[in-house]
C-alpha cells in the first residue's frame, strides 16, 4: 500500500517509517522545512512539503489536503504519528473525502484527552489511579492546596513530551512557576494549570490500538534510561496485566478508535498515570517483544474487524531495546567526554547496549543512511556540544507539537460549525 505518515520529525515517525517499510509498503511523509529524521533512510520513498504544525494547525491541513489531492496514484492510508491527530480528528470527514483512510478517535472523545486537565478528568472517571492533584484557575483559589503536592509538577493544558511541564520543591518555587505562567497568558480565556503530585519511580510507556473502544492489542515497558527530552534512551518491555485491563477500561469509557498511550509512574508495583496521548508512540520495543501496533493500525484503518472471543494481543516481559541518537544528544549536553564515551559503549556493545536491540536506527537494509546519519549527528554534537543537542531537540518539537494557540483554533473552529448545525 501507498502510505503517508504526518510527520517527519519525531522518533515514532522514523520507527513507523521502517516497520511499514519492511513490510514493503510505499512510505511517504509529511515534512517542514529543513533536516528531519524520517528523511534520513532509504524506508521512506518520498518527502512532502508542508509547514510546521505548531504555527498553524490549519495551514498544515490546507498544505495535506493539497498532496492528498495531488497523486497520481493516490494514498490508501494516512498514518498519524503525532500531534496531528488534533486537526485530523476535528477534519476527519473533509480528509475522508479526498478518498484515503485513517484511524483517529471522535473528536468529543479527542477533546476529553486532548489537554492535561481534561485528560485528569477522564482517567478520574474510569477510576484509573492518579497522583493526588489540584487545578488552578485564575482565581489561584486552589493555590493553598498545592502544599501538600509539594515536591510536585506544574503542568499546563497542552504540551508535547517535557515541554509545560515543570517541577516545584517548595512554595516558593511554585508561586515563581505559576507567577511566569500568568505573564505567559495561561489563564487568558479561561485557561488552568495542573499541579501534581511528584511520584518516585520508572516510567512505564503504556499503548494500545482500539476499535471502536475494543483494545485489539497493546504493549508496556519500563524506560530504564533517560535521554535528551526526557526521552527513553532506553527500554525493557514491561506488559503487566493489571495496566492492561486499565488501557482497556479507559479506551472503553472514551469509545476511543485508533492508538492511544498512557504514562504512568511504577512505584512499588502500582501504576500512576501521568499522561495520556492520543496516538502510537515509538511501537518498535513492541514489535521485537512480538506485538506488532503498526500492523494492528492498519487493520483497523482498512475496517478488518476481529473475532469476537479474540483477547487482545500483548508482547512478552524482559525484551531491551535502545535509541543511541538520543542517547548522544543526552551524553552531549553533559559533555564532550560523555558523548565520546557514550560512542564507545555503544560500538563494544557494553553497559546498556549489552543484549539490546536498535529501534531508531537498525542497520538492517538501512547501513548506508543509518551510518551517515550517525556520523554527522557524532560530529555536530561533538562540535556543537550542549547547544546543539537541546536546538535539534527543541526544533523537533517545534515541527509536530500542538501549541496552546493552535488547539483553540480547532476548538474555536469546530465549536462554530456546530454551532451554525444547531441554529
Amino acid at each position: 500500500m501507498k502510505i503517508l505518515l504526518t510527520d517527519a520529525s519525531g522518533l515514532t515517525s522514523r520507527q513507523v517509517a521502517t516497520i511499514l517499510s519492511q513490510k514493503h509498503h510505499e512510505v511517504h511523509v509529511l515534512s517542514p522545512p529543513g533536516i528531519s529524521i524520517t528523511n534520513l533512510t532509504s524506508h521512506t520513498k518520498k518527502s512532502h512539503l508542508v509547514p510546521p504544525f505548531s504555527a498553524s494547525p490549519y495551514a498544515w491541513l490546507d498544505a495535506t489536503l493539497s498532496i492528498l489531492c495531488s497523486e497520481k496514484k493516490p494514498f490508501d492510508i494516512l498514518f498519524c504519528t503525532q500531534e496531528q491527530v488534533a486537526i485530523l480528528s476535528a477534519s476527519a470527514s473533509l480528509i475522508q473525502s479526498t478518498g484515503v483512510k485513517l484511524a483517529v478517535p471522535e473528536f468529543e472523545s479527542l477533546r476529553r484527552v486532548m489537554d492535561k486537565v481534561s485528560a485528569c478528568h477522564a482517567l478520574s472517571d474510569a477510576g484509573l489511579p492518579q497522583p493526588e492533584s489540584v487545578v488552578l484557575d485564575s482565581d489561584l483559589e486552589g493555590l493553598s492546596r498545592c502544599e501538600a503536592l509539594l515536591p510536585g509538577y506544574v503542568k499546563t493544558p497542552i504540551g508535547t513530551g517535557s515541554t509545560g511541564v515543570r517541577r516545584a520543591a517548595n512554595m516558593d518555587e511554585l508561586a515563581s512557576i505559576v507567577a511566569d505562567f500568568v505573564a505567559q497568558g495561561y489563564f487568558d480565556d479561561g485557561g488552568e494549570l495542573l499541579v501534581q503530585k511528584g511520584v518516585q519511580g520508572s516510567l512505564l510507556m503504556v499503548c494500545g490500538v482500539f476499535d471502536h473502544g475494543r483494545l485489539r492489542a497493546w504493549h508496556a515497558c519500563v524506560r530504564v534510561r533517560e535521554g535528551t527530552g526526557g526521552g527513553a534512551s532506553k527500554k525493557v518491555s514491561l506488559p503487566l496485566p493489571l495496566v492492561g485491563e486499565h488501557l482497556q477500561g479507559f479506551g472503553w469509557l472514551l469509545n476511543w478508535h485508533g492508538a492511544l498511550s498512557l504514562d504512568a509512574i511504577l512505584d512499588g508495583g502500582r501504576a500512576w498515570y501521568i499522561d495520556v496521548n492520543p496516538r502510537i508512540v515509538e511501537p518498535i520495543n513492541g514489535l521485537y517483544a512480538g506485538v506488532d501496533l503498526v500492523e494492528e493500525m492498519l487493520q483497523v484503518t482498512l475496517g478488518k474487524e476481529v473475532e469476537e472471543e479474540r483477547p487482545p494481543k500483548h508482547g512478552i516481559e524482559g525484551v531491551e531495546t535502545h535509541q543511541l541518537v538520543i542517547a548522544l544528544m543526552k551524553a552531549a549536553q553533559e559533555g564532550r567526554i560523555h558523548l565520546l564515551g557514550e560512542v564507545f559503549k555503544a560500538l563494544m556493545g557494553f553497559h546498556e547496549y549489552a543484549g539490546s536491540r536498535e529501534e531508531l536506527t537498525p542497520l538492517d537494509n538501512d547501513v548506508v543512511w543509518s551510518f551517515l546519519g550517525l556520523t554527522v549527528l557524532f560530529f555536530g554534537l561533538l562540535i556543537g556540544g550542549s547547544w546543539a543537542a537541546e536546538k535539534l531537540t527543541g526544533d523537533t518539537v517545534k515541527n509536530y507539537s500542538l501549541s496552546p494557540k493552535g488547539w483553540k483554533q480547532i476548538l474555536g473552529k469546530v465549536d462554530a460549525e456546530r454551532g451554525k448545525e444547531g441554529s
